[in-house]
């Protein structure tokens, strides 16, 4: 039992340097680019930043809560634009933003459950029924729905599209409130809840976990619900700030990308089994900072993703370093 808990306690502080590592890159690069790019470090860029953030953070919550659970959420992006297209389509066809809304959260919970059955009761491997659902999704949305284009316009004189877009209180923007609230909800979900409870158990020893009587099969429904409510509020996001739902979001693949960065940056191991608010702030805090510097450098799209895979290849080395496979690991089965 001794050799147990000092081989964890070695892990817990692995993981903890990889945090302070992180958050020491994010002030050195805060610094450079404060000292080297003109405006990087003036309150407008800084607002800036935080709300560009919002969406990233949003999808992040959601991805950090599956990949507790052991499982991969790779459906997120096309969620995100599928959610954001039906609740334009509502609301282009004159209905009110409350009742767009609430039709909008009906359709991703049931994306939602439908990915969780397929893993839960179907028991296809997470990575495949995400891929199947992202690919059915983007396809049945863009061809069906909106005839094949690329990009919905979103009406901004719209008073929820205005609502989504613009303050809440003086100086406190509705992006960065969601992202709150999102922080918040994710939270409550892993530490305060029953299923938060079981979320962590599946991550840790999955067949313990239902073995032991947990109720898995509704905690995953759980997990991917939630996922995809994230997905559609960080999609409400970015419609309402640019007037467009674009769908090369999801063909490009660069933000879920991103996500996953910013996720395994952040302290969450792959594996599953740990990780919380903090691990997601610790990712988002580095990838904004980096994203925005580079944007400022006139760095283009292309080399951005270049530096970007390149940082998300050392992050997933690292995490197989901090967090090795077991017996347990490779007998839980993979993602």
């Amino acid at each position: 039992m001794a050799i147990g808990f000092a081989t964890k306690d070695r892990g817990g502080r692995r993981r903890n340097l990889l945090e302070l590592v992180v958050m020491a890159v994010t002030a050195a690069l805060f610094v450079l680019f404060a000292i080297g790019i003109e405006g990087f470090a003036t309150p407008g860029n800084l607002g800036v930043v935080l709300s560009n953030s919002a969406s990233l953070v949003i999808l992040s919550c959601g991805m950090a809560v599956v990949i507790v659970s052991r499982g991969l959420e790779l459906a997120l992006i096309a969620e995100m634009v599928a959610g954001a297209t039906t609740f334009s389509i509502l609301i282009n066809a004159g209905v009110g933003g409350p009742e767009a809304l609430l039709l909008a959260v009906g359709a991703m919970a049931l994306v939602g459950c439908a990915n969780a059955w397929l893993i839960a009761y179907v028991e296809i491997p997470a990575m495949l029924a995400t891929l199947a659902s992202a690919m059915f999704v983007t396809g049945l949305v863009r061809y069906a729905v909106l005839g094949g284009e690329f990009l919905l316009l979103l009406p901004k004189s719209n008073p929820a599209v205005v609502l989504l877009s613009g303050d809440i209180l003086p100086g406190v923007p509705a992006p960065v409130a969601l992202m709150v609230a999102a922080l918040v909800a994710t939270g409550f979900l892993l530490r305060y809840s029953a299923a938060g409870r079981t979320i962590y158990a599946m991550g840790d020893n999955f067949q313990a976990a239902r073995l032991g009587g947990l109720p898995v099969r509704t905690t995953t429904i759980v997990v991917y619900v939630f996922a995809a409510l994230m997905a559609l509020f960080a999609g409400l996001v970015t419609a309402a700030a640019s007037g467009t739902v674009d769908f090369r979001t999801v063909t490009n693949g660069s933000l879920l990308f991103e996500v996953i960065l910013v996720v395994v940056l952040g302290g969450i191991p792959l594996r599953g089994g740990r990780g919380g608010v903090r691990n997601i702030i610790v990712g988002v805090a580095l990838i904004a900072v980096l994203r925005n510097g580079m944007t400022l450098m006139n760095v283009t799209t292309q080399m951005q993703d270049v530096i970007k895979g390149f940082v998300l290849i050392i992050a997933i080395v690292l995490d197989n370093y901090l967090n090795p496979r077991d017996t347990e690991t490779d007998t839980a089965g993979d993602l």
